[in-house]
């Protein structure tokens, strides 16, 4: 028989969000390990529709978006419809209007939720009702998945500990190993940002930071606070050395992280939990400076390993760290070298796939998951702390 999997998520596009590359990855993993691959996904009014890879049937339900969050009134229909037709149901949280709706239905398999990240953004009432239907939701739930140690501990999960795993996210990488087997010569360096251009993202930080740097930054990406920030840059008197590039094709991607020399994360929110973009940027060779978020930002690239890691929403600490890679090369080349091997020994799909894959055979047999191995910490920083900028 046929193992099958239905997949729940606000949106799907990979280009929409770190949430969305994830999915993705792990649709189109899943596909070619044999399994019937289903996904439900919502897609705001104003949106195309993303197209759905060979092998994994897909329905975008077209709904407003409501406080950041999609809302259809035939969506609880449509779960019920995906859970008779799947043995196991996997969440990715947050997602209100899949867990309420769950709430409504009958459980004929096991029910796996991924934490991506916890609602910290929206005004407190809606933050009180928001975790409440999590909390319901989750003790319904077999196995909940988070991506890194740090994530474990987010409040949300309190109560599930006996259930939560680190499984790391897993990608295709090899684009991305590929456009990085070889650096540009010295010049002027670059710094570069992916992602959706949002106030949480920290990138008025980042161009505060960057005023007295001699380097260019290239913003990967587009949002609504996309006007803002070039607003900013151009009282700030950075418009010749900012390009705002917009949303980059995927195939064009692996190239323009490999033409920079430095990836920059400025989040200053625990929103961000783990920072896909910067496991592209570590599997192309570039060191990574992150904050230091009480999430698994800095454990994705650690400090001193891969990169450095800095106070949120500190423009000077941000800019010393970027100044003592701009100015040391050895140090950058040798962060980037050990960035690209940490992106391959943690973050391949294949591995990560079959943990996934495993996960779902084990529980649809009746057996409790066990995290494979330990995952590896950040081990021990290459450099002293008192060297953190």
């Amino acid at each position: 028989m046929t193992p099958s999997v239905g997949l729940v998520n606000k949106y799907w596009g990979r280009d929409r969000g770190g949430i969305e590359a994830v999915l993705h990855a792990q649709a189109c993993d899943l596909s070619q390990r044999g399994y019937q691959v289903r996904v439900l996904a919502c897609r705001p009014h104003a949106s195309p529709a993303r197209p759905f890879p060979p092998g994994v049937e897909g329905r975008e339900l077209r709904a407003p978006v409501v406080a950041s969050m999609p809302i259809h009134p035939g969506f609880g229909a449509a779960l019920a419809q995906l859970a008779a037709a799947s043995q196991v149901l996997h969440f990715h949280l947050p997602f209100p209007l899949a867990e309420a709706a769950a709430l409504r239905l009958p459980k004929r398999g096991p029910w796996v939720a991924t934490m991506h990240a916890e609602v910290v953004n929206h005004p407190a009432w809606m933050r009180r009702v928001q975790r409440a239907i999590t909390a319901r939701f989750l003790r319904r739930v077999d196995l909940i998945l988070v991506s890194s140690p740090a994530s474990s501990h987010c409040g949300t999960l309190a109560e599930f500990q006996s259930r939560v795993r680190v499984l790391p996210f897993g990608f295709d990488l090899d684009r991305f190993f590929a456009a990085g087997g070889v650096r540009r010569p010295p010049r002027p360096p670059v710094l570069v940002f992916l992602g959706r251009l949002v106030r949480y993202k920290g990138l008025d930080v980042l161009l505060h930071a960057l005023r007295d740097l001699p380097a260019e930054l290239h913003i990967l990406g587009e949002g609504r606070e996309r006007a803002a920030l070039e607003q900013l840059t151009a009282e700030l008197g950075l418009k010749a050395r900012v390009r705002f590039l917009g949303h980059i094709p995927e195939a064009d991607l692996p190239a323009r992280l490999a033409a920079a020399d430095i990836f920059v994360l400025p989040s200053r929110s625990p929103a961000e939990m783990f920072g896909v973009a910067q496991v592209e940027a570590m599997a192309t060779g570039l060191p990574v400076v992150n904050t230091a978020l009480a999430t698994g930002t800095d454990w994705v690239s650690p400090h001193g390993l891969t990169g450095l890691t800095v106070p949120p929403e500190n423009p000077a600490a941000l800019a010393a760290a970027l100044r003592l890679l701009i100015e040391d090369r050895n140090l950058r080349l040798a962060c980037g070298r050990r960035a690209r091997t940490r992106a391959r020994a943690l973050f391949g799909i294949a591995e990560r796939g079959a943990e996934l894959a495993a996960a779902y055979a084990e529980l649809s047999a009746g057996s409790p998951f066990t995290a494979p191995g330990p995952v590896p910490p950040a081990r021990a920083e290459l450099l002293p702390r008192a060297r953190r900028a």
